[in-house]
């Protein structure tokens, strides 16, 4: 499972005025420190653990066994950049690839593979890379944003307790699906 390591420090994935124009109401008249500090994280942490993409941009770091082989699918989607390769040597040391093997980023709509076109380097690998989705080519998920936003900021009394956020229960909604729901598949 890949671990987040940092978020890209300016890239945010909407702003006050984008939740305010979606709310219908005017910038002055939100809580600007809720809407960045837990409302605009809130939402976009809970569009990363229903999708499995990253959707603000962050590096990640993700262990490979040795079973992984070529063309392996990187575990957050929306990859686009390989960082760093280090392989874990048998004292639990790691040493940098240098030169890096050459690799190929297989960026698809859901998922990234990372390609070793000469042959994926031995041992575990340590991968680091870059992800982030890119919402001008998705605007769904710009628009999934600001509508949860929005009903966030709507039923923030009961929606908001400190600095977490809870979802709204769905468990009707998502019974109605139940019957057509595609089962995960490994």
């Amino acid at each position: 499972m890949a671990r987040r390591i940092q978020y890209d420090s300016a890239a945010q994935v909407l702003t006050v005025e984008d939740v305010a124009a979606q709310c219908r109401v005017e910038v002055e008249d939100l809580q600007a420190a809720l809407v960045e500090q837990v409302i605009i994280p809130g939402v976009t942490a809970q569009a990363e653990a229903k999708t499995g993409a990253a959707i603000r941009p962050a590096v990640y770091e993700e262990e490979w066994p040795e079973s992984y082989g070529s063309g392996h699918a990187l575990d957050v989607g929306q990859a686009d950049t390989v960082l760093a390769i280090q392989r874990v040597e048998p004292d639990g040391s790691m040493t940098e690839l240098q030169p890096p093997p050459p690799l190929r980023l297989e960026r698809g709509q859901r998922e990234s593979f990372l390609h070793f076109p000469q042959g994926r380097p031995s041992g575990r690998l340590v991968i680091r890379y870059h992800a982030g989705a890119d919402l001008a080519a998705y605007p769904g998920v710009r628009q999934w944003l600001l509508m949860q936003a929005a009903t966030v900021h709507e039923f923030r009394e009961t929606m908001v307790v400190g600095t977490i956020l809870a979802e709204l229960p769905s468990h009707f909604t998502d019974s109605l699906l139940a019957e057509i729901q595609v089962p995960p598949r490994f």
